[in-house]
């Protein structure tokens, strides 16, 4: 991978758009495999049209209370991107 305007998902390492302020960003791929802590896939979305940060269980809809969600064992926060979308990132 020689575009600097990529860099590997530190989970897989397929390419990611690179973003100064998200340098740890995960790939779409890795996304959808986020867990709870229980193995429940886990959804995330903005709250509404500006912005804000929603978790749910994709299976129940049920609300998840938190940021912190699992992706094949490793740790990371969920959280949402300063112009809106979601943003995922390993915590270490």
């Amino acid at each position: 991978m020689t575009d600097s305007a990529f860099h590997p998902c530190p989970l897989c390492t397929a390419p990611v758009r690179h973003w100064e302020r998200y340098p740890r960003a995960i790939c779409e791929q890795c996304v959808g495999k986020a867990c709870d802590s229980q193995g429940q896939q886990l959804s995330f979305r903005n709250i509404d049209i500006s912005g804000g940060f929603e978790a749910s269980v994709a299976d129940t809809q049920e609300q998840y209370p938190g940021h912190v969600c699992f992706i094949e064992g490793v740790e990371c926060w969920a959280d949402e991107a300063r112009f809106c979308g979601i943003v995922i990132q390993p915590r270490s």
